[in-house]
């Protein structure tokens, strides 16, 4: 399952060139965007009991009142964005405007806890383990099919940005603040999207139905 998700923005970096420009609304911005990303090294954790794991997994909202659980998925999904700009000398102004925008999006600490109860190799324990290796698999697939939307999501909000007018060079740091609220701002909302997605993925596997049959696996 999805358990915690964590998201991170960097700072936005100015690098002046002297290139000139009539206006700032007259600039095409139309950025570079490379897009990395990765899955993490999967931890199996069998140092908790049932009830340390059911306590975590009810600190997520993640089980409900009465249910007790034996194994439990978690992972964090880290977003980071860092934005190269230029410095466009125009008509008494700079426009500041990003020229590459490096995204990532990925796993990170994807852990399977497994209860201290489980008897290694038992038929419990490899209908745990089975089960919570499925939900790191939906994970990592899901990420997989939404990465393409997320690198075209971030350049066409790009394009739709502005650059920012600054009259003073010293004004640039105010304006790079400004450029990376409005993304970071901008972006949030399909990084939302994702997770959203990703737990209802998620769902199909935790659902009465499937507890039902998985009870039925182990005598």
């Amino acid at each position: 399952m999805i358990k915690k998700l964590f998201f991170m923005l960097t700072a936005l970096f100015f690098i002046p060139v002297p290139v000139f420009a009539a206006g700032c609304n007259d600039i095409t911005v139309d950025p570079q965007i490379k897009l990395t990303s990765s899955y993490g090294k999967l931890t199996i954790d069998q140092n908790k009991t049932t009830e340390e794991i059911t306590a975590l997994a009810a600190s997520l909202n993640l089980v409900e009142n009465g249910l007790f659980a034996s194994g439990l998925s978690t992972v964090n999904i880290n977003f980071d964005i860092t934005l190269n700009a230029l410095g466009v000398p125009a008509d008494n102004v700079f426009c500041v405007i990003p020229t590459q925008i490096d995204l990532f999006l990925g796993l990170d600490e994807p852990t399977i806890h497994l209860a201290k109860e489980l008897t290694a190799d038992s038929c419990e324990y490899n209908m745990v383990l089975r089960h919570e290796q499925t939900h790191q698999q939906i994970n990592k697939s899901a990420l997989e099919y939404y990465l393409p939307m997320f690198k075209t999501a971030a350049l066409q909000i790009a394009r739709s940005i502005k650059p920012v007018e600054v009259k003073d060079i010293d004004d640039i740091k105010p304006a790079i603040g400004e450029l990376t609220a409005t993304y970071n701002q901008k972006m949030t909302p399909v990084v939302n999207f994702i997770k959203k997605e990703m737990l209802v993925e998620q769902s199909k596997l935790d659902n009465p139905q499937n507890y039902l049959y998985e009870s039925k696996l182990c005598p």
